[in-house]
């Protein structure tokens, strides 16, 4: 049995995340007929914790597994284990219990020690670990035995766990559904202005045709690794897997979750080529490198049915994705792939990550520069948290850059919270930085709103700000985007929210005066006035001044 607690949170909320436990339900297809299988998703009914207990007091007491697995994806879900632990061994004293995923997988040892009632942890994928483990004939002396089951008996060794990986993804690139009832997840995309499709009625399955990664970019918990290797599903096997979801639960979107979709660039064309007749909208929520992107390929992607990319860019500056990234791309890149993706009005979003030891103010005013000469639509601005298992995770703790006794604390990975204090910088300083950024390249210089598109501008700001209601550059973008648009008393009333909030919360003013964003008394004063050219700001110094503090609690 599998609970996952992938989205759990300690005040009881799950979110707005509820996706398909998919790697779970790679390790059921894999390993169907072993064994009998039954799911706990906590991101389904929002479960906080007693109610979780409860649910799972229950469900052991029917179901009597032998075997309970806790998938844990994000860190913040770490409170979660010890309870569950606790209450399995009560009830079921000889279950085993065990964990996995990619919070725990790579400081297994860590785990082990943090959690005294766990037996064993897997290391990296699941399907071939659980396979051998089910045909065992005693479960604890299995765990002990194999080199890819981190257990107890390896707390004092020196050898490292080994992986243990399916290279034949045909045989789960099938995933079976009929453990979880489909329609109890609420499905959600990514915002796009430009693409309303089957927004009334999302039917979206995530699908994974790929799995590794040959590099080694210093954010990414795989780059502790040595592993290059990549391994693909069959493109027939992907295109039955689809027709299949059509048919039994009226799919109409994918969702791609392949680190290195377009890696093999002639098998992603061919992919794309064979989805268009299905008429289904894609999503790519992975960040896609624009090395391995051409027309030809961001052609077949929109007639496939993409209306939406993320380039993971990264930097602007050169210097920081070579040194610091650590990945294999070129500046020169960016500009050819934008313009491609812009030819079919396609949203275009970059990702960014800012705050990695040894980048400079300079280096991110050479990325802002940069984002406003791509033409971006879009930036999604991270500050750099150190991933369990990767480069930067290591080097931080070398370094000193984050507290060791807090580490089972660190939430970056889900929230994008910064923990990292350097020599050069602290947190605090990397944080404001980095919504500065998001402020000028997002709003005050927002590609759609510089070029004239305001009705794609103005759609994006009423996303902001039914949101965010509180998000004083949403409403004060929106005001002018509306009154390009003619729409006068929209206008008005968003002018007004965003002086209210301005003078009210002094953070917000703060922001506007960084900005040169001053309100006139009349709104008449300011249609008078309005010209989006004068909101250009060459933002030389990427903080506020020491007195006006980080905008907490302020996001988007």
């Amino acid at each position: 049995m599998f609970v996952v607690v992938t989205h759990l949170r300690s005040e009881g909320n799950a979110g707005n995340i509820q996706d398909y436990p998919y790697g779970v339900l790679s390790i059921i297809k894999h390993n169907k007929g072993l064994a009998d299988f039954d799911i706990i998703d906590v991101a389904v009914n929002n479960d906080n914790l007693p109610q979780l207990e409860e649910r799972l007091r229950q469900k052991l007491q029917s179901f009597q597994p032998e075997i309970l697995g806790i998938s844990v994806m994000f860190d913040n879900a770490y409170f979660a284990i010890a309870p569950i632990i606790q209450l399995t061994k009560d009830v079921l004293p000889t279950c085993l219990v065990v964990c996995g995923g990619p919070a725990v997988s790579p400081i297994a040892k860590k785990i082990l020690q943090n959690q005294p009632g766990l037996d064993a942890v897997c290391f990296s994928e699941g399907e071939l670990p659980f396979q051998d483990l089910l045909m065992a004939d005693d479960l604890f002396k299995a765990v002990d035995d194999h080199p890819s089951w981190v257990s107890r008996k390896d707390m004092d060794s020196a050898k490292g766990p080994q992986k243990k990986l399916l290279n034949d993804l045909d045989q789960v690139i099938d995933i079976d559904y009929s453990l979880i009832d489909v329609f109890d997840y609420e499905r959600r995309v990514s915002f796009n202005p430009l693409d309303d499709r089957y927004l009334d009625n999302l039917r979206a399955f995530p699908i994974v045709t790929s799995r590794g990664c040959p590099f080694k970019c210093s954010f990414c918990w795989h780059s502790g690794e040595n592993d290059k290797s990549m391994r693909y599903a069959g493109v027939d096997e992907l295109i039955a897997h689809v027709e299949k979801i059509i048919a039994l639960y009226g799919a109409n979107c994918l969702i791609f979750y392949d680190d290195m979709l377009l890696l093999a660039r002639d098998r992603a064309k061919e992919i794309f080529r064979r989805l268009a007749p299905y008429n289904l909208r894609i999503e790519l929520p992975n960040g896609l490198s624009p090395t391995y992107m051409d027309e030809e390929l961001v052609e077949l992607m929109y007639k496939a049915g993409v209306r939406s990319v993320r380039i993971a860019v990264e930097s602007g500056d050169e210097w920081v994705i070579r040194n610091l990234v650590n990945k294999p791309m070129k500046i020169a890149h960016v500009q050819p792939v934008v313009d491609a993706l812009r030819k079919y009005d396609i949203w275009v979003v970059a990702f960014i990550v800012v705050g990695l030891p040894g980048e400079t103010d300079a280096h991110r005013k050479t990325t802002r520069e940069k984002i406003i000469e791509w033409g971006i639509d879009l930036c999604s601005i991270s500050v750099a948290s150190p991933i369990k298992g990767s480069l930067l995770y290591e080097q931080c703790l070398k370094e000193g850059y984050i507290d060791p006794n807090a580490e089972f604390q660190v939430s970056g990975f889900l929230f994008g919270e910064n923990v990292i204090n350097t020599k050069e910088f602290t947190a605090e300083y990397i944080s404001d930085a980095a919504y500065l950024m998001n402020l000028d390249v997002n709003f005050v210089n927002a590609y759609r709103l510089q070029k004239g598109d305001y009705a794609a501008a103005a759609s994006y700001f009423q996303y902001i700000t039914r949101t965010y209601q509180n998000h004083a550059f949403g409403h004060y973008c929106l005001a002018l985007a509306k009154a390009h648009l003619g729409e006068r008393a929209l206008a008005e009333k968003h002018w007004l929210e965003a002086r209210r909030i301005g003078e009210s919360d002094p953070l917000w003013g703060g922001y506007f005066r960084h900005f040169d964003i001053a309100f006139d008394d009349r709104f008449e004063d300011f249609l008078s006035g309005i010209s989006i050219q004068t909101l250009h700001s060459t933002l030389a110094d990427l903080r506020l001044v020491p007195e006006q503090g980080v905008l907490a609690g302020h996001v988007a």
